[in-house]
Parts: C-alpha cells; structure tokens; sequence
C-alpha cells in the first residue's frame, strides 16, 4: 500500500540530521519502500541552526544517486515573511517533491521560548491559524507537513491538539487543501505513542469526514534507523479512513 517514504532528511544539508547519503542509499538497497530526501529549507529562520542549504550543491551532489526508488524532494518551512523566497526556490529547482510545513510562529515552536507566557489554546490557536494563513498565501506545494508538529515540543501538561478544541481552524485548513487537490501528510513520527496516535487519528478522521482522500506518509526520519518506522500503523490508520498514499516525482501525484 505505502510505497515510499516521502519525508527523510540527511546532513549537511538538513543540519539537524545525524545520516548521511551513504547511510541512506545503503538502507534504501533493501528497503520494500522508496525514500524521498526532503531537506529542511527555512528562509528567514532567526535561530542557532541554519535550516537553509544550496540547491545547486545538493542537485550537484545527490543527482548521482536519484533514481525512481530515491528522489530528491525539499521541506519548505513557511512564514508570511518567506514566502516569495519559497515560490522563487520551487520555481527555479528541479524537486521531486515539495512539502509545506510550519515550524515558526514568531519564534521555533521547537524551542521553549516560544511558549513564554502564552496559555496553551493561544499557541495553538496561532499555529493553526499561521498554517492556514500561509497556505491561502502560497499552496505550489504537493503537502502539508506534520500537522501535530506543535505536540512534539510543548510544554504543557497535555501537549495534544485536539480537534474539539479548534475544529473550525482545523475544517478551514482541510476544505482549503481538498479544494486545491492537495496532499496531507500521515507524519509516523509519533505514531509508536498511544497518545500520539489517537491525536494524529482524530486529526485524520475530521479530513476523511470532509472528503480528505490524498495523503503522503513519511517518518521524517533524522537517523537510519527511523526510517519507515511505524509504517505499519500508518497502513492501518489508511486503511480505516479509506485515503489513497501518494508520492510525487518531478511534482507529479503517482497514485497506486
């Protein structure tokens, strides 16, 4: 059913990542998936990391292992701010595949101090509405990232999004993304949490409820060893909601 995994990142060119090329392209050798390289581009990001890289040196440099079972994708972080910088990068290079994510709300919602002196439904409140802002600002993307990114980092005593809680921000983001034919992404990397699975599956009951059909899935994977990890249970979360997976190659939707 799944057949890539269309969310990895390896370094230098994701500074966070802690694989290289030749670790992925060994693992990849026998993996029943296919594997997307999505590297962090965050233009205007104000922290310790740089999350921006040259797409002359990563094309330069990857293009002798792309093949059809390892493409070369970017994560464009999104902020109202950025945004004709994203366009003008998706326009001039040849990705794969482009996926939208938020990690900035004023500051990285990674980071702590970001959650300063809000009260959990106003960092919420404004993440959500910073997703839906950015993508009726720009959406040349093929899929929303990480959509329960905010739970990974936050510090309150529950850190879960739920759709109770903002289900009129979260029906305005899913109609926007159905109506444009756009993917959302089954993200695993906190799918091997009993928590963390019923948030991201009450998260995708409300899209299949609307209509949501298309999604991608990947393990946003940082090291080797979490690549395709919980794959199983995305498989049944698609199962059960009766999405279609999807990846993209040279930006166009391949359907099985």
């Amino acid at each position: 059913m799944i057949s890539f995994d269309a969310h990895v990142h390896t370094y230098p060119f994701s500074q966070d990542s802690h694989q290289s090329i030749h670790e992925v392209v060994g693992s990849n050798a026998t993996s029943k998936y296919g594997y997307v390289l999505t590297e962090h581009m965050d233009y205007n990001y104000v922290g310790k990391m740089s999350f921006e890289f040259s797409p002359e040196e990563y094309f330069k440099t990857y293009l002798p292992y792309r093949n059809n079972r390892l493409l070369l994708g970017v994560e464009m972080g999104l902020q109202p701010d950025n945004l004709s910088k994203v366009a003008a990068a998706v326009s001039k290079y040849d990705f794969d595949m482009v996926i939208g994510s938020i990690h900035c709300v004023g500051g990285d919602i990674a980071h702590l101090e970001y959650y300063d002196r809000l009260h959990k439904s106003e960092a919420y409140t404004n993440y959500l509405v910073r997703i839906l802002e950015c993508l009726e600002a720009y959406h040349d993307f093929d899929t929303l990232g990480h959509i329960d990114y905010i739970c990974r980092y936050a510090p309150y005593s529950d850190p879960e999004l739920h759709v109770s809680e903002h289900k009129a921000a979260f029906v305005a983001i899913f109609n926007f993304l159905i109506d444009h034919n756009m993917c959302l992404e089954i993200n695993t990397r906190r799918l091997d949490s009993k928590v963390g699975y019923e948030t991201l599956n009450e998260i995708l009951r409300l899209y299949a409820f609307l209509g949501g059909r298309l999604v991608t899935v990947g393990s946003d994977a940082h090291k080797t060893e979490n690549i395709a990890k919980n794959f199983d249970t995305a498989e049944k979360m698609i199962l059960e909601h009766g999405f279609t997976p999807v990846y993209f190659k040279e930006r166009k939707r391949i359907e099985l």
